[in-house]
C-alpha cells in the first residue's frame, strides 16, 4: 500500500493542482464536485460533539447558525481575489462549482440556503481550467485581477 501511494504522491506535482480564483468581492464557500446537487460539504455535522474535532482546530471553523453548531472545513473558505486548491485530478468531463457567499452561511441554515437557492452553481469542464487555473465570477462581477 505504501508504493502505491508513494508512485502516486511522486507522479502528482505541485503544479498538476487546479485552482479556483475567487474574482467576486464576497468571500465564498467553494466546492468543485462531480455533483450537480448542493451536498452537505459545508457541514460535517450539524450538531458536532465529536472529539476529533477537537484535535484538528486549524482544519475547521465553528460558527453558530440560528443557534445551531456548524463545522466547516476551512479549505472551503475562500477570501476575495484568493485561490481555492481543489486537488482534483480530473476523472470526469464535466463538473461543478458550488460557492456560497460567507455572510449567508453565517445567517442561514444549509436546508435555508437550498430551499431559497442562495448559492450559485456553475457546469465546468477541464477545458475551461487554462494553465490549471479557473476564474470564478458571478455574470455581472468586474474583470479579475491579475
Amino acid at each position: 500500500m505504501s508504493l502505491t501511494l508513494i508512485t502516486f504522491i511522486s507522479c502528482t506535482s505541485w503544479q498538476e493542482i487546479n485552482r479556483i480564483k475567487n474574482c467576486t468581492k464576497d468571500t465564498l464557500l467553494v466546492e468543485l464536485t462531480e455533483s450537480d446537487t448542493l451536498d452537505d460539504w459545508m457541514y460535517w455535522d450539524e450538531n458536532p460533539k465529536d472529539t476529533l474535532w477537537m484535535n484538528l482546530p486549524k482544519d475547521t471553523t465553528v460558527i453558530y447558525v440560528r443557534g445551531e453548531k456548524a463545522v466547516i472545513k476551512n479549505d472551503h473558505y475562500v477570501l476575495p481575489d484568493s485561490f481555492l486548491f481543489t486537488g482534483t485530478i480530473f476523472a470526469y468531463d464535466t463538473y461543478y462549482i458550488h460557492a456560497i457567499k460567507w455572510q449567508d452561511v453565517k445567517h442561514y441554515p444549509l436546508e435555508e440556503i437550498r430551499s431559497r437557492k442562495l448559492y450559485d452553481t456553475q457546469t465546468v469542464t477541464r477545458k475551461d481550467f487554462r494553465d490549471r487555473l479557473f476564474e470564478y465570477r458571478y455574470i455581472d462581477s468586474i474583470r479579475c485581477r491579475n
